[in-house]
């Protein structure tokens, strides 16, 4: 091996070697989510409003810690009245902007919604908020979230136009099997 080829051996090695130990580390922020491990099931009722009469929502979901530690990655099957969508699917993805300190949330579904929303916590209580747009209007969304026990967290998903006055659209509770 000529000098060269040794000199560019020995730099990928050693830059190599600083990249590992500059590699960042999962936060304690990200512990809190290991509540959220393991299968849950997901009972709600819709409420009627502009969307439709509402019924009954259902939803399993399986989430596990990605390698590496810093996302969770959720898989969700879910059903809900025909009028408001059916039946589906989700992948979803949590984590924590240490830039922002929020956690995030990023959701893709088999309707074709992308969902992205910031959360925060204080207590047993998660609030997470997002906006969509719906039929070219766009709609505030917010997410709470109340850890009842270690296998139990309550829902209540609501919606508004101003960010001032807000209709629950959804209410239940999840439990993890």
């Amino acid at each position: 091996m000529n000098r060269k080829a040794i000199l560019v051996s020995t730099l990928v090695l050693l830059t190599a070697s600083a990249w590992a130990q500059m590699a960042p580390k999962p936060g304690p922020e990200l512990k809190k989510f290991d509540y959220f491990l393991g299968t849950w099931t997901t009972e709600a009722t819709i409420g009627p409003g502009p969307w439709g009469a509402g019924g009954k929502f259902t939803a399993t979901d399986t989430t596990e810690w990605m390698p590496g530690g810093f996302f969770l990655e959720a898989h969700s099957d879910f059903k809900m009245p025909p009028e408001l969508g059916g039946d589906g699917k989700v992948v979803a993805f949590m984590g924590y902007d240490t830039n922002q300190n929020v956690y995030t949330y990023e959701e893709f579904n088999s309707q074709g919604h992308r969902e992205s929303s910031k959360g925060t916590v204080s207590g047993d209580t998660w609030i997470w908020t997002s906006t969509q747009i719906y039929g070219g209007q766009e709609i505030k969304q917010k997410m709470t979230n109340k850890i009842l026990t270690p296998a139990s967290y309550s829902i209540k998903f609501e919606v508004s136009m101003d960010g001032t006055n807000w209709t629950t659209f959804m209410e239940g509770k999840a439990t993890k099997k």
